[in-house]
């Protein structure tokens, strides 16, 4: 009866584990990675995600909405941001900070 309740569960809670899309990338200052520790958060939906560079200023979160969500860089005192998306399998989203009169901006390499 243990089993046959248990691989139920599995069977319903499989699907929300494998609906998560993965967003991954690097973050450039012009033509040097960025480094460890830059915070970076993805607004999907009514959820934030949020996750920090590696040392070679890559990041990668699993976002559960499908969708347009906000991508925010904390870098400095700034918190540039750019529109991505969210799908049901891998994105990969290489961002370069740009700075213009002061203030930095995000786009896609």
């Amino acid at each position: 009866m243990k089993t046959i309740i248990l691989l139920m569960l599995f069977v319903v809670l499989l699907p929300v584990a494998a609906s998560a899309g993965e967003i991954y990338g690097t973050i450039k200052e012009g033509t040097r990675l960025v480094g460890q520790g830059i915070k970076i958060e993805i607004a999907s939906g009514g959820s934030i995600y949020s996750t920090e560079t590696d040392k070679y200023g890559s990041y990668r979160l699993f976002v559960k909405e499908r969708g347009k969500c906000q991508l925010r860089v904390l870098f400095g005192q700034q918190s540039p941001s750019i529109e991505i998306a969210s799908y049901d399998r891998s994105v990969r989203y290489d961002l370069a900070l740009e700075k213009k009169d002061g203030n930095y901006a995000l786009r896609r390499e």
